[in-house]
Parts: structure tokens; sequence; C-alpha cells
């Protein structure tokens, strides 16, 4: 799975070259702004949480598995 970090890397050349976007750190994870092309004011801002600096382990996984079961079972029910 890739970090905040690692997309931020996949995207870097791309966000220095865009006049309207870019993304900063924060004490609560990146925020996103953008800007309204010459104007000093950012027309939006968007905060993305980050959740610790580790890559996903396979206990990680299986915890989400066990965690979205009972809803597929659900929606399998469902469907029927």
């Amino acid at each position: 799975m890739l970090t905040f970090e690692n997309v931020l890397k996949i995207f870097q050349e791309y966000l220095l070259r865009d006049p309207e976007e870019e993304v900063l750190p924060c004490k609560r994870g990146y925020v996103r702004l953008t800007w309204d092309k010459d104007s000093r004011y950012c027309v939006d801002g968007i905060l993305c949480r980050t959740r610790g600096r580790r890559e996903v382990t396979e206990a990680d996984e299986k915890a989400v598995e066990e965690l979205c079961q009972p809803y597929l079972d659900w929606r399998k029910e469902a469907l029927k």
C-alpha cells in the first residue's frame, strides 16, 4: 500500500508545475490547497488526514477483512 509520502513523490513533478494545486504538511496530515490563478487567496483547502507512518501489514489486512466480512455476508444475502 502506498503511504501519503509515496503518493506525493509520484505526483511531485505535476504538483511543481500546476500553479493552482499545492499540498502542504500540517499537524493533522496534509492540506491540499487550490488557488485561483494569480489571486493571493486560495479557493479551497481540504485536510487529508494520515494515520501512522508505516506500510500495511498482513495483520492489518486480516483485521480489515474481519471487520468487512459481516457486511459482505449481509450484501450477499440481500442480492439473493
